[in-house]
């Protein structure tokens, strides 16, 4: 009963302990949830995003040459499953076998195979019966020839109906089919249908457009049929992986397997996927993610831990009367700590497991090492206040040394520690841009807490260094008028009183600028990226175009320019040099808002001789010299090396080979004038699908000037795309892991916000009882409630200001010393990332410093009026 007596006395005190154990459990589990379903999701997304030959496991028979597939190998498609390594068996969703040829020519009757002909593949896939529906015919029951269902897409392109027969020739042989049944699919979305779909690709010659391809199904009898006469007819397992199944942590094991089972397929088998290309280039932008997750996770969690130490402080601190009575009386320092163990013990463990079970409700997939954070931090809410009363109580007496006294003459022992912590954070901060944050075995504790570190050893410096500025400003507050401005520097230069509460905001606000100077740094990377991709509002592509078509899109509404430039990727400079060529016709649209101006070079260059002054990479420059000449379009251009560039508008990052010519001064023949193939847009307002409608009739009376044929707009071989500036800039914001990205910079900044506020509500509450005893004699002398305020602003304004200076420099300075380590370049298409912090970020902090000030104000006010200082001095009690 005494130990509930004594937890009813100090409830407010092991309350705050309490819900800074839950929130901290909280944190350590809801953030991380929400993090990796975010992971998940994405990974998810791009798994679902990719063509079915890419992302299904394919396994295909290897028979002798000269033999075709029996189609009877179905029973093989558990047992190649079971033999694929783990975990792949597990997140297999659907499997099918069938027999397919290859690609073969359709010949109806009558017509001969021209030089583009229609496609098809014949396939027995005996999964198909049960997800088809005919709607006109039967299935296929073939007899002398084959039978075949098709679907009503392809029996509308190809103009097939029930009862139809043609020939299908391929490169040994041909055989004749004949319809039987067309059918639609019982479920579009059925991955059955994934590698049926009716497709269209180009013809072996850009100038005959393009050709249509089609899947015809037959029966058993049928395929061996048709395999026989066209001496082609091979099996295949395919196995669809569930994306529903796989989890982010996954991907290495997955990976690794995919790996394996290329190496060493099932006997007389090939392998056949593209899904691990896609897994390992997520699993370097997560373990890039995992890296500044872990980072801003430990930055924050160290801030809460922080607070509960300040609150266990602030706890013994208000008890250390009751802490001396019990020592004066004969009582052991471990009785002490025994009945504050006992207390905590009541409240602390169910505050966390409830913080935790908050977390738990949120969705997403729990860390593997989440328990044990969980725990440590139960540890901690119960063990901070008993240590501390234990530390206490082995000396409950006042010092008779003076506070600023002390903090200009620490002991020999403290001095080693916070040297030693500058040296650790040093030495971490080295081997973080030696060796990364996770060098392939998982996040190092150590590396991960550099910044950390750093952020205390800012805390460190700024505590030794303040104090000697802050008494020279309280002798020249002396001298004024009034006593506030000397009693408040006064107060804040008693460091020691002010090192934890210096050390959290600390860390706190450094967690949170290198949040927001990450986040500037990526979005300013994407900003120039998105200028690079797209110099203009818009930028239009195709095959090739006429010269007039962009006047004819300039004319379009809305739309102020259009400028024609050529890419020619992979074109031969004498020199045996393989390059990508932009031909920049004009000074181009818009790129000044990024500061990616075109060299002078280029837009003041003007006709005059046969050499034009070219803009070459640094890398090809080394290779062709000072002169060159260059092929486009069939016709040889010489050209002078005016100037190198890492980068130039129009050309995506990360192309190391590269020649700019201004088409101004380039010789060019007016029977042979260039054809472009972009098409630079300005303006606002304008409509895509116009621009669009515009380049593709640009693009058929190229192809009639050409070939002299009329084609339409879906016998197109490369179809006009219309790619915006916003849109490409989006883009760079919706791949696999930003969704995890995003989350983790809004839930850093806003987490390093709450707790750097909870922060000078501590530090306030901690001294609160001897500002109580200074005010209550002040006001004695005539000191006003105003007056009293402004003592508590002096005091905590030059707190708050180092805090905001030492963990702002630490902060902005942790992206440019450990930027290496996260790889940001992963989320910026390749631009390299430097180190900007956006002014509403220093702004936004600001603000939290003065709402700092705000709430301290309010927390003094209500500790003064618990305090009943009015009575103090009147009745002789001791604030408590």
């Amino acid at each position: 009963m005494s130990v509930l007596r004594r937890v009813r006395a100090f409830l407010g005190q092991l309350l705050l302990l309490a819900v800074l154990g839950g929130l901290t459990a909280f944190l350590v589990s809801g953030p991380a949830r929400l993090a990796n379903g975010r992971t998940d999701d994405g990974l998810r997304g791009d798994i679902r995003a990719m063509a079915a030959v890419n992302r299904d496991i394919t396994f295909t028979g290897m028979l002798p040459d000269g033999e075709v597939s029996s189609a009877t190998e179905g029973g093989r498609l558990g047992e190649i499953r079971q033999a694929m390594p783990a975990p792949l068996p597990d997140l297999v969703g659907g499997a099918w076998y069938l027999a397919e040829s290859g690609k073969v020519s359709v010949i109806r009757t009558g017509n001969t195979p021209g030089t583009c002909p229609n496609l098809a593949t014949v396939r027995y896939e005996p999964a198909t019966d049960r997800a088809v529906t005919i709607v006109d015919g039967r299935m296929p029951e073939s007899g002398e020839i084959a039978d075949v269902i098709v679907g009503e897409d392809a029996a509308k392109t190809f103009g097939l109906k029930v009862g139809d027969s043609f020939r299908l020739l391929a490169r040994f042989g041909s055989t004749r089919v004949r319809v039987t049944g067309v059918f639609s699919p019982r479920d579009p979305a059925d991955p059955i249908w994934a590698d049926q779909k009716l497709t269209r690709s180009q013809c072996p010659s850009p100038l005959d457009g393009l050709r249509d391809e089609a899947v015809l199904l037959t029966d058993e009898r049928g395929a061996r049929m048709a395999g026989t006469e066209l001496a082609d007819l091979t099996d295949r397992w395919r196995y669809r992986l569930d994306e529903n199944r796989i989890t982010a942590d996954q991907v290495g094991a997955l990976t690794k397997a995919v790996a394996v089972a290329r190496r060493t397929p099932p006997e007389l088998t090939s392998f056949q996927s593209g899904v691990d290309l896609t897994l390992a280039e997520f699993d370097q932008q997560v373990r890039a993610v995992r890296s500044l997750l872990a980072v801003v996770q430990a930055g924050i969690l160290a801030t809460a831990a922080g607070l509960i130490l300040l609150a266990a402080r602030l706890m013994t601190e208000r008890r250390r009367v009751e802490f001396a009575l019990l020592r004066a009386r004969g009582g052991a320092v471990r009785s002490v700590a025994g009945r504050t163990v006992v207390e905590t013990l009541i409240v602390v463990p169910v505050a966390v497991a409830l913080g935790w079970l908050a977390g738990t409700l949120l969705p997403g997939r729990a860390d593997g090492f989440e328990p044990l954070l969980v725990g440590i931090v139960a540890l901690l809410g119960v063990l901070a206040a008993p240590i501390q009363a234990a530390l206490l109580a082995r000396n409950p007496e006042f010092s008779g040394h003076r506070s600023d006294e002390a903090a200009l003459r620490p002991s020999p022992r403290r001095l080693t520690a916070e040297g030693f912590v500058v040296l650790l954070a040093a030495g971490g901060i080295y081997l973080v841009r030696r060796r990364g944050l996770d060098a392939g075995a998982g996040v190092d504790p150590y590396l991960i807490g550099a910044p950390i570190l750093l952020a205390l050893a800012a805390s460190v410096v700024a505590l030794r260094v303040v104090p000697f500025p802050l008494r020279w400003a309280g002798r020249l507050a002396a001298r004024a008028r009034g006593a506030i401005g000397f009693l408040g520097l006064s107060g804040a230069g008693r460091a020691p009183m002010h090192s934890g509460p210096l050390a959290v905001l600390v860390v706190a606000i450094a967690t949170g600028l290198f949040t927001g100077a990450v986040t500037s740094t990526v979005s300013d990377a994407r900003d120039r990226a998105a200028h690079l991709a797209v110099p203009a509002d818009a930028v239009v592509s195709g095959y090739f175009f006429t010269p007039e078509t962009a006047q004819r899109i300039a004319e379009l509404p809305h739309v102020d320019a259009a400028v024609p430039m050529l890419i020619a990727s992979g074109a031969t400079i004498r020199g045996d040099a393989s390059v990508m060529i932009l031909q920049a016709p004009a000074m181009l649209v818009n790129a000044d808002t990024a500061g990616l101006d075109l060299p002078a070079v280029l837009t003041g260059a003007r006709r005059g001789g046969d050499t034009v002054p070219a803009v070459v990479s640094p890398h090809l420059a080394a290779q062709i010299g000072t002169a060159g000449t260059v092929e486009v379009q069939g016709r040889a251009y010489k050209f002078t090396v005016a100037e190198t560039a890492e980068t130039v508008p129009g050309l995506f990052a990360g192309i190391r080979d590269f020649l700019v010519l201004p088409q101004q001064a380039m010789p060019v023949p007016d029977f042979q004038p260039i054809q472009p193939n972009r098409i630079l847009v300005n303006g606002t307002g304008f409509d895509p699908a116009q621009v669009r409608k515009a380049a593709d009739a640009g693009q058929r009376e190229q192809l009639k000037e050409s070939t002299g044929r009329i084609v339409e707009d879906f016998q197109l071989a490369v179809p006009s795309n219309v790619v915006t500036w916003t849109g490409y800039r989006a883009s760079l914001e919706n791949r696999g892991v930003d969704g995890a990205l995003s989350f983790t910079f809004t839930a850093g900044m806003v987490a390093a916000a709450v707790l750097s506020l909870t922060a000078v509500a501590l530090a306030v509450l901690t001294g609160a009882p001897a500002r109580g005893r200074t005010l209550s004699r002040l006001r004695t002398m005539g000191l006003s409630s105003r007056q009293g305020r402004r003592l508590l602003v002096y005091e905590l304004i030059p707190l708050i200001a180092v805090a905001v200076l030492s963990g702002g420099l630490a902060g902005f300075a942790l992206p440019a010393l450990i930027g290496p380590a996260l790889d940001l370049s992963g989320f910026t298409a390749g631009v390299s990332a430097g180190s900007s912090l956006d002014p509403w970020f220093a702004g936004g902090v600001l603000v939290i410093a003065v709402l700092a000030v705000v709430a301290a104000l309010a927390v003094e006010n209500v500790a003064n009026r618990r305090l009943r200082l009015g009575t103090v001095l009147r009745l002789g009690e001791e604030p408590s």
